[in-house]
């Protein structure tokens, strides 16, 4: 099964999820998930997606364990997968690259916490329309946090979106990729505008080193 991924300016990158009201249970559009004491219930604001969207979503991470949790606060991650017609978001979808370590969010034991952040779609034009294309049509949401804080203590909390630090990077990048957990979302029904179809980046475009179970 094949997974595209959305291209995003690399300006974004640096965009980080925002503290939030929280979410409102009664919102038609809104989807949740639960795994392993661990819950995410959110908004998404808009039924629409184009060649070139930019979904608010609002949710709620609520920490059932009774050890915390921390969750990467910049911009979502988002892919494609032809085959189900479904894009994936994926909320603390970053882990250390070459250089940049991002900022975590604690979230304690019984915590529910609030964020903010804006799901970037950005979609490739290759041409006129297609009949055969499969677009998009539903969308879902991906948690990624951490649950053994001890190797990343200096990164909870901290006031800069992220740091710049290439050793303490190539260190933690396997404890984050072996520690990361996960949890899905249901999926909400989107309407497609326009004709765009999707890509892969092109090879000299800078893509971050993100676990794909």
């Amino acid at each position: 099964m094949k997974h595209l991924r959305a291209i995003a300016p690399l300006a974004a990158l640096l965009a980080a999820a925002c503290a939030s009201a929280p979410v409102n249970m009664k919102e038609p559009r809104r989807v949740v998930g639960t795994e392993n004491n661990v819950r995410i219930d959110a908004e998404i604001i808009g039924d629409q997606l184009s060649p070139s969207a930019s979904l608010p979503i609002k949710y709620d991470i609520t920490n059932n364990r009774t050890t915390p949790i921390a969750v990467a606060d910049l911009i979502p991650d988002s892919t494609y997968d032809p085959d189900t017609q479904m894009i994936t978001v994926t909320l603390g979808a970053e882990v250390p690259g070459e250089e940049l370590l991002p900022r975590l969010s604690l979230i304690a034991p019984g915590e529910k916490k609030s964020f903010s952040a804006n799901a970037v779609v950005k979609l490739v034009m290759p041409g006129g329309p297609n009949p055969f294309m499969h677009y998009p049509n539903a969308m879902r949401l991906k948690l990624n946090f951490l649950s053994d804080l001890k190797p990343f203590m200096k990164l909870i909390d901290i006031p800069e979106r992220a740091v710049r630090d290439p050793k303490l990077a190539a260190e933690l990048f396997p404890k984050w990729v072996e520690g990361n957990e996960s949890v899905y979302t249901n999926a909400l029904p989107m309407r497609w505008s326009g004709t765009a179809m999707l890509e892969e980046a092109p090879a000299d475009q800078p893509r971050r080193r993100t676990r794909r179970p």
